[in-house]
């Protein structure tokens, strides 16, 4: 089982990377070729890559905590490298990435890294395609970080001002293979749950319709990294 673990996590590690220069060098032709910007079929062809990429992202990950080392990770740290990675897209869509503290310094949290990024690239994914279905008038799309310590652990808010859910929409979010977007497949916010759980990370969403979703998330107690070095 673990040799089918190391297995996988090479294999996602692999294509990933190799997916990834692909899209700089769509981006370097599309930068260098001002006509492609107005070209339909050009920009399909990067919608379905950018999908095709945002479905490898929530799906493959290592099997279990064995292959994926739990470690101390900053999570201000982890969230530039999200928002570094989502540059592209956030950017086009004219998305505010904001990060927020209630005080300086690191918020050590302990946990599989790996797991960690697919879980907030799926809530940040998430926020994005929230963010563009929003009907109407949106003067100031955001996604906003924030962190705060509370009674030995790290609360995290992660807000978007996309189309939001209804009640219902909210009691089923979770369900693997539930989507409420054409074309979704309902695997990133089951991810998000599943991972969330393996890490005993307490998460709560609320949300509105037309105002927008907040995912909560309460980290364990810090007391294994809080003697960490700032």
């Amino acid at each position: 089982m673990m040799n089918k673990s190391y297995e996988l996590a090479t294999f996602s590690h692999e294509i990933k990377n190799s997916l990834t220069l692909i899209y700089g060098q769509l981006q370097y032709i599309e930068n260098t070729h001002e006509s492609l910007k107005s070209d339909d079929r050009w920009s399909r062809m990067k919608e379905d890559f950018a999908s095709l990429f945002d479905l490898l992202r929530q799906t493959m990950s290592p099997a279990d905590t064995t292959s994926a080392a739990m470690e101390p990770v900053d999570l201000i740290d982890l969230f530039k490298e999200i928002q570094s990675s989502w540059s592209y897209q956030i950017n086009r869509e004219h998305i505010r990435f904001r990060i927020q503290t209630d005080s300086s310094g690191p918020y050590y949290v302990y946990g599989a890294k790996a797991k960690l990024l697919q879980m907030f690239h799926n809530l940040v994914s998430n926020a994005v395609k929230a963010i563009k279905r929003k009907k109407g008038a949106n003067p100031a799309p955001g996604i906003t970080v924030t962190l705060s310590r509370e009674q030995g652990h790290i609360v995290l808010n992660l807000s978007d001002t996309g189309i939001g859910m209804t009640k219902e929409q909210q009691s089923r979010a979770f369900y693997r293979g539930v989507s409420f977007i054409p074309r979704g497949n309902g695997i990133g916010l089951s991810v998000v749950h599943e991972i969330a759980e393996e890490l005993h990370i307490k998460i709560h969403m609320d949300s509105a319709l037309n105002h927008g979703t907040t995912f909560t998330l309460v980290f364990p107690s810090t007391e294994r990294v809080e003697a960490l070095p700032v």
